[in-house]
């Protein structure tokens, strides 16, 4: 029986009734939660399939990428060579114009180094590219190009699904166009919560496929149940997808309840005769003073005369591994600290910031939870498909019969 064929048979009287409150409460959530998904379900299928893929991006690169990703420890606890040996094997046949701008650890011991840097196109555009050395033996693998100039689509590969996944390769001032839909969507998915929500006695119910039903059925209960299974993860998924989209204004947001500080600005390095950089080794070993037996993560090079290193480490604890939230900023020329940012002095709204990423990508759970987030990615997929045969289901039972 249909809600509106209850409505119908209690008659006025009972209209007024906390009950029919309730029902007509129900049938609103319906087809808020109905047309939501019917409309905006296509973005929502394409973001987590996207957000899937790139759940194991670094292992699917690597694997497919060996010769370029993968380097050969000559032992099992075998030291990298020194940071200045890297870099200078790294950047010794750049183009003459190329700036580096970065230079990532690798988070495994068969992983590479890698420098990223700009440069010139023949026609003027800027390319952006990544450079990959052994760091046992300062080999260079290879020298991929990741991006040139605005195009979205043709970039490297996983670079081009995040562009996807992010702006719908749209470019980043037009990420909104999956910020927007996520918050209607979480909206949509709430909703769906709100419906499923079991009576007391009746959660072994709520997550059961009734057996020998109909076709109708089966694909409701199919719905239910996978919505009711990853509404907790979805959601999450949602919140912070919105979030890195309207960043501005989630951390003014957070700021009502708690402090959000930012990196202060104009921080820089001074000059001195000759003028000669102490570089990386010793500016690590200035930094790590400050973390003592953490991993650096990588480094933010200097982007002229004036500017700093920028020193990044992680805790074998710490939610964020692949970019670590302790950093060292260091005078390039004298190795002085000129700022440090520590997690240890983090406030709550600073430590919910710093979740937010590693819970969107599964980071903070190590490989299972990459394995959760890429099997989040599918359930969209899933949602939609029975979604939509829910719908053209009660389309069909409501169409009338032809004479």
């Amino acid at each position: 029986m249909s809600i509106e064929t209850v409505e119908l048979s209690t008659g006025a009287a009972v209209a007024s009734t906390p009950r029919s409150w309730r029902i007509r409460a129900r049938a609103i959530y319906l087809t808020t939660h109905r047309w939501i998904g019917l409309i905006l379900g296509a973005i929502f299928v394409l973001v987590g399939l996207t957000g899937a893929l790139l759940s194991f991006a670094p292992q699917i690169d690597a694997a497919v990428h060996p010769e370029l990703l993968v380097s050969h420890p000559p032992a099992a606890s075998a030291p990298f060579v020194s940071l200045d040996e890297i870099f200078t094997a790294g950047v010794i046949d750049l183009p003459r114009d190329a700036q580096p701008s970065f230079l990532a650890m690798p988070r495994t011991p068969t992983g590479v180094v890698t420098i990223f840097y700009r440069s010139q196109t023949d026609d003027g555009v800027s390319a952006t590219h990544r450079v990959y050395i052994d760091p046992y033996t300062t080999k260079v693998t290879g020298d991929r190009l990741v991006k040139t100039g605005d195009d979205e689509i043709g970039q490297s590969f996983f670079n081009s699904v995040r562009s996807l996944h992010y702006t719908l390769w749209q470019g980043s001032d037009r990420s909104w166009l999956v910020g927007g839909p996520a918050l209607f969507l979480l909206a949509s998915m709430i909703l769906g919560v709100v419906l499923w929500w079991p009576r007391p006695g009746q959660w072994k119910q709520a997550f059961a496929i009734k057996r020998g039903a109909g076709a109708e059925r089966r694909v409701f209960d199919l719905h239910r149940v996978l919505g009711a299974a990853f509404a907790a993860i979805l959601c999450c998924s949602l919140t912070t997808g919105a979030f890195f989209v309207f960043r501005p204004q989630g951390r003014d947001l957070v700021r009502l309840f708690s402090q959000v500080r930012e990196t202060p600005r104009g921080l820089a390095s001074q000059p001195v005769a000759p003028g000669t950089p102490i570089g990386l080794d010793a500016g690590a070993k200035a930094a790590a003073r400050h973390f003592p037996g953490a991993r650096l993560t990588g480094v933010a090079l200097p982007s002229g005369p004036k500017g700093v290193y920028v020193f990044s480490f992680s805790n074998p604890d710490d939610p964020n591994q692949s970019s670590g939230r302790n950093k060292v900023t260091i005078d390039q020329y004298s190795g002085r600290t000129l700022h440090v940012e520590a997690r240890r002095d983090f406030s709550a709204g600073e430590r919910f910031l710093e979740w937010l990423l590693p819970l969107h990508s599964g980071e903070a759970f190590g490989l299972s939870g990459h394995a959760m987030i890429f099997l989040t990615g599918l359930a969209p997929t899933l949602l939609y498909v029975t979604g939509f045969l829910r719908w053209r289901q009660r389309r069909s039972a409501a169409r009338p019969l032809s004479r």
